[in-house]
């Protein structure tokens, strides 16, 4: 299930990223258009005084009386069409706060062209994010290039089943039984993956791989924080970054969660049970009352400007995490809401 749900969340999120991308470009549109009319009913402003001047001017008032009409009729039509750009701005505003997000989803999960968007920024994503995360690995278990290859092709491979098979799932017309059904896809092609990685190291490799693996979420983490304050004058060390992952790994495994998302019946596909509300709000709390704990335990091993960057980094993180599996549950959401 762990695999399962990481893949939902993974989807969800880069899908919301999507979506605000298309989002962001609507409005950007908009604005440049709404901008272009203002510019035009400024020059049609201008014209106006500048007409206006040469009314005064003028020895006849008939000339006076056709030159205001002209300049009345310019400014009208300018006005006009700026209240059309603004009003088609507001309706984008107010499309992007009032429609529900998952219905947005839905419809970009089923659209073939943005599907494969997704999966494209998933591949590019997953290749250094995998040199990174396995690269020790690879060093510890001394593997030859072709054999750490193979690894990583093995592993693209992998996390993609969760890419592919979790854009299906999250298609708000599926219902429980054809869910369960695309969960236990997921699984039955990972597992077929584990078992070619298993071949490819040997079982003793493969014991510490899968060690290691256990570890990954948290070395992903604390490599993004690592990238973070790599441009700034607080740099994370290696050392700093080797403690942060063991003590986060530490104190994951002892924080008695209520609701855990990482451990859970592999057979339990009731996604709409698992992401109702109740569970979100609850694993919410939990995930504050951690990084809260993991803070404390952070702070002996960063700097002062280190450790206020991270508790930044982890209120960021946790949003985005919370605001995945909102959109994960408007999808699970039954039909009849």
């Amino acid at each position: 299930m762990k695999n399962i749900v990481s893949a939902i969340l993974l989807v969800a999120t880069v899908g919301l990223g999507a979506l605000c991308v298309v989002q962001r470009d609507k409005l950007q549109t908009r604005t440049a258009q709404l901008a272009q009319t203002e510019s035009r009913l400024a020059a049609v402003e201008n014209q106006l005084k500048e007409k206006s001047e040469a009314i005064e001017k003028a020895a006849l008032a008939e000339q006076k009386a056709k030159i205001l009409q002209n300049t009345l009729k310019e400014t009208s039509a300018a006005a006009v069409e700026k209240s059309e750009q603004v009003d088609q701005l507001q309706q984008s505003l107010a499309a992007a706060k009032t429609n529900r997000p998952g219905n947005l989803l839905a419809g970009m999960f089923k659209d073939p062209k943005m599907k494969e968007m997704i999966k494209s920024q998933q591949k590019m994503f997953m290749g250094p994010m995998i040199d990174k995360t396995y690269g020790a690995l690879i060093q510890q278990l001394n593997l030859t290039p072709d054999q750490a290859a193979s690894l990583k092709d093995l592993l693209q491979k992998k996390m993609m089943v969760g890419t592919d098979v979790g854009m299906s799932m999250l298609d708000g017309s599926l219902d429980a039984a054809q869910r369960a059904e695309l969960a236990q896809q997921i699984k039955t092609e990972t597992d077929g993956y584990d078992a070619q990685i298993k071949q490819l190291l040997g079982d003793d490799n493969y014991a510490t791989f899968q060690t290691y693996e256990k570890g990954t979420p948290d070395r992903m983490t604390v490599s993004q924080f690592k990238d973070q304050l790599a441009g700034s004058g607080t740099p994370l060390s290696a050392s700093q970054e080797e403690q942060l992952v063991q003590a986060m790994t530490d104190e994951r495994s002892s924080f008695k969660w209520t609701t855990d998302y990482s451990n859970r019946n592999p057979g339990d596909a009731n996604f709409a049970e698992l992401f109702n509300e109740d569970h979100l709000n609850q694993f919410a709390q939990e995930k504050s009352q951690f990084d809260q704990q993991f803070l404390a335990r952070a702070q002996q091993i960063l700097t002062p400007e280190q450790a206020t960057s991270f508790e930044q980094f982890q209120t960021a993180q946790r949003q985005m995490q919370i605001n995945a599996m909102k959109m994960a549950a408007q999808m699970f959401a039954p039909k009849s809401q």
